[in-house]
């Protein structure tokens, strides 16, 4: 079985290979709305607490941890909307695209293109149909430069990228008119919000409270996305093509569990907040193959940003794949 199939509760522990047991997978697989709510409420509470002191405040250097913190509260928005992409917020796929739809109105990045994008990075990771494969090619000016503009200003070129390139090289004609219409509806929320905004003198206050925290998430979501794949072979084995890193569970707890990224490509139906569960039961496995994981964050992003791309003997491009939904 491939690394990235979905786990189901009837997949026998002997078929991957890690001795867990039918019930410790019913448990690991076991959504709870609840919890994503209530992680969905306090990352809005915190962004919106941070934009009221941003507003009481008039010094740029008392405003800027408090970016910091707004953007790390859309940080773990972002961690949020990842597993709604793999249908693992709610127990009906309905209730996550509507979920997934109303967090990208808040930095204006469609979902369905997103979620299409990363469903197909699983089934194609490290490899040259990887359509998140910014991160790997021949060395070339070039190639360094997409990899730390995507590092530093991924979510603001995801606006052009997801919003408009992609679709058009992914998406099968009726696809792509539905997601014509979603942009329209996009841009008539957007007109409508900024009419409003402008008329009350709040333009500024906007740009303070939502722009910049949006865009402060930028870089920390760019060295989390290399951190993921840090050390990893091209083309390698399930062990080798993603990376775990522990953290603190501080950093578990507010990014939804996905710093176990290697715990998730391997059983990406595990919702996130049960991966640091999961890799407690596999980590044995996954040391005895030697597999990519780490215990410091600050570390596997430094050494990550100071790598660079992975260099590989072959072109790689976001190629097209078959217009088809993962």
């Amino acid at each position: 079985m491939p690394a990235t199939a979905p786990l189901t509760a009837s997949s026998a522990a002997p078929q991957h290979g890690f001795g867990l047991s039918r019930a410790e997978l019913v448990e690991l697989l076991r959504i709870r709305p609840l919890r994503a709510l209530g992680m969905s409420a306090l990352h809005l509470g915190l962004w919106i607490a941070a934009a009221v002191a941003i507003t009481q405040v008039g010094s740029l250097w008392a405003k800027l941890p408090l970016w910091m913190l707004a953007g790390s509260a859309v940080m773990g928005l972002i961690q949020l909307d990842h597993d709604a992409w793999h249908e693992n917020l709610f127990p009906q796929p309905w209730q996550n695209r509507f979920f997934g739809n109303a967090l990208s109105l808040l930095v204006g990045i469609a979902y369905e293109p997103m979620r299409h994008d990363h469903l197909a990075h699983h089934r194609w990771n490290r490899t040259e149909k990887d359509p998140d494969a910014y991160n790997a090619g021949r060395r070339s000016f070039g190639l360094s430069a997409l990899y730390y503009s995507t590092v530093f200003l991924g979510i603001p070129l995801s606006l052009i990228y997801f919003n408009v390139l992609y679709p058009l090289q992914h998406f099968e004609p009726a696809r792509l008119r539905r997601h014509a219409a979603v942009l329209l509806g996009y841009g008539a929320f957007y007109a409508g919000l900024f009419w409003v905004l402008s008329s009350q003198g709040l333009l500024g206050a906007a740009a303070e409270c939502w722009l910049l925290p949006v865009l402060f998430a930028s870089p920390l979501n760019g060295l989390k996305s290399i951190a993921d794949h840090y050390d990893n072979a091209w083309r390698g084995d399930r062990f080798h093509t993603a990376t775990t890193v522990r953290s603190t569970r501080l950093v578990t707890f507010l990014w939804n569990g996905l710093n176990h990224h290697l715990d998730h490509h391997l059983f990406p139906r595990v919702p996130g907040y049960n991966l640091a569960r999961l890799h407690a039961r596999i980590r044995p496995v996954l040391l005895a193959h030697g597999a990519c994981v780490f215990d410091s964050y600050l570390q596997v992003m430094w050494r990550a940003l100071r790598a660079g791309p992975s260099l590989v003997d072959e072109d790689v491009r976001l190629v097209t794949l078959e217009r088809k939904s993962p």
